[in-house]
């Protein structure tokens, strides 16, 4: 795609963005001149408030060339390390008509990007660089990987990413601006208030030159990979994004509490979008991609906007070979995601011990059930709140949340809160048959870790709550099982 007069319009306001701040800190001098020749203390007043504009100012525009680009997390790969990957990149770079990048990182992100650190304004390119996710490559087909690097690959046409390195810098420069002109003073205000204008203009139109070339590089990613394979990619690339927060927030962080983490995430995580059962659940995100709300100044079109501009594309052709896993073009894929996303890691992450998922899941439930049952006993024994049971006394382990009627009698009160006395009870139970050695906690990717009691004892179990946490409780059952388990003395 061409450079539209947008593209024009963006990059002459990032030029009169140097032009407004030297007008307006000329101004400010020419003024502080003016009051000098008439009035020195009024030249002082207006100085403190013109100094501090003027410096804010000044220092925002010269922190544009200064700005050179943060270095990018991640795991740096070679040709030499990981040449499928780089043959496919240069490939595709061949395809849109623009040379490779300079480096490739590999990290533990679901995102994709391309970037390149230039000088003067964008006009000369000093090093150009990929980044691509390794839930990506655990997760996408070889033809999404296709889709989605020669997606990225095509901003590289006609200078799309030097455009969006003179944006960024742009708002960088523009919001320091507007940071460093803070206060409640009517001056610094009305400067403020100039700047906003400008920054809203600014960000307005760059945006809408970012959004043409989003799409404008769906439609080469259509062209390299076909049609069906570029729509796919921004499903699966929402739902792989799902599944990646999923993932950490319900099983990776299992064993948190009690200080340990997987020792192998990359694949835990291919196991969980393995599961036939959690595929079917994140068959809803792919088909309607979640969004949060745009607006005029999003420099990226809706993900359904942009599906509904590739469908109405004349449609490109699959490609034959793009079915087996992306991962396939790594060298040693599973050693290779597994040090990316462990390198993703935060360093208290970093500093936990490693368990097998097996043991991690028993060892990590079996911490926390142990804590919650803490919490249900409030320093009681097992023994005690048996014993409060059969004292009628159960409202006391009861969740403090929930109130019987006042107006209750005794009795009504205990049906009232049986079900919230049973599911604590069950709470307590839990860790001491754990403890005895005759439970444990077991893995599933399909759903929540499953409670494993040995025979006879789970059969006997739900029976034995039931009638403790009763309104008219009878304790004997729990106590005779808990005791032939282990997990209370036999009785004398």
């Amino acid at each position: 795609m061409r450079t539209s007069w947008r593209a024009l319009v963006a990059v002459a306001l990032l030029a009169g963005f140097p032009v407004l701040v030297f007008l307006v800190v000329g101004g400010l001098a020419v003024a502080e001149y003016y009051f000098f020749q008439h009035s020195g203390l009024l030249a002082i007043k207006f100085g403190i408030l013109a100094v501090p504009v003027s410096f804010a100012l000044l220092k925002a525009l010269f922190s544009i060339e200064r700005a050179r680009g943060e270095d990018l997390p991640g795991v740096p790969v070679t040709p030499e390390d990981q040449p499928g990957l780089w043959a496919l990149v240069r490939e595709l770079a061949d395809a849109v008509g623009t040379r490779p990048p300079d480096a490739i990182t590999l990290i533990s992100e679901v995102n994709a990007g391309v970037r390149e650190r230039t000088g003067w304004l964008g006009l000369r390119v000093r090093r150009r660089e990929m980044f691509i996710g390794a839930q990506l490559l655990a997760g996408l087909r070889h033809d999404q990987l296709r889709a989605l690097l020669g997606h990225e690959l095509a901003h590289y046409t006609n200078r799309d990413t030097r455009l969006a390195g003179l944006t960024y810098r742009g708002r960088r420069s523009i919001e320091k601006a507007l940071t460093g002109l803070g206060g409640d003073g009517w001056f610094q205000g009305l400067i403020r208030k100039l700047f906003v204008w400008y920054a809203k203009l600014y960000f307005s139109v760059s945006a809408a030159v970012c959004r043409r070339q989003e799409l404008a590089a769906d439609a080469a990613s259509a062209r390299l990979a076909g049609t069906a394979a570029a729509t796919s990619a921004l499903r699966e690339v929402a739902a792989l994004d799902v599944a990646w927060t999923f993932y950490l927030d319900c099983y990776v962080s299992l064993g948190w509490d009690a200080g340990y983490l997987p020792d192998r995430l990359a694949a835990g995580f291919r196991s969980l979008l393995a599961d036939d059962e959690r595929s079917g659940e994140l068959d809803e995100v792919r088909r309607n991609p979640p969004d949060r709300e745009t607006s005029r100044y999003d420099t990226h079109p809706a993900t359904a906007d942009r599906i509904a501009a590739l469908e109405a594309l004349p449609p490109a052709p699959v490609r034959p070979d793009g079915a087996h896993p992306a991962s396939e073009i790594l060298r040693d894929p599973a050693a290779t995601l597994e040090a990316v996303m462990t390198d993703g890691l935060s360093p208290a992450a970093k500093a936990k011990r490693r368990l097998d998922w097996d043991t991690l899941v028993d060892v990590g439930l079996r911490h926390n059930s142990a804590r919650f049952a803490a919490e249900v006993l409030a320093g009681r024994t097992l023994t005690e709140a048996l014993d409060l049971l059969d004292a009628g006394r159960g409202a006391e382990l009861a969740d403090p949340e929930s109130k019987a009627p006042s107006s209750a009698g005794p009795r009504a009160q205990r049906e009232f809160l049986a079900t919230s006395v049973r599911k604590r009870l069950s709470v307590v139970v839990t860790p001491a048959l754990v403890e005895a050695g005759v439970a444990r906690w077991k893995l599933s990717w399909a759903g929540p870790a499953e409670l494993v009691v040995d025979e006879p004892h789970a059969g006997e179990l739900p029976a034995a709550l039931d009638a403790a946490a009763a309104a008219d409780p009878d304790t004997a059952p729990l106590r005779r099982l808990l005791a032939a388990a282990g997990a209370l003395p036999v009785p004398s």
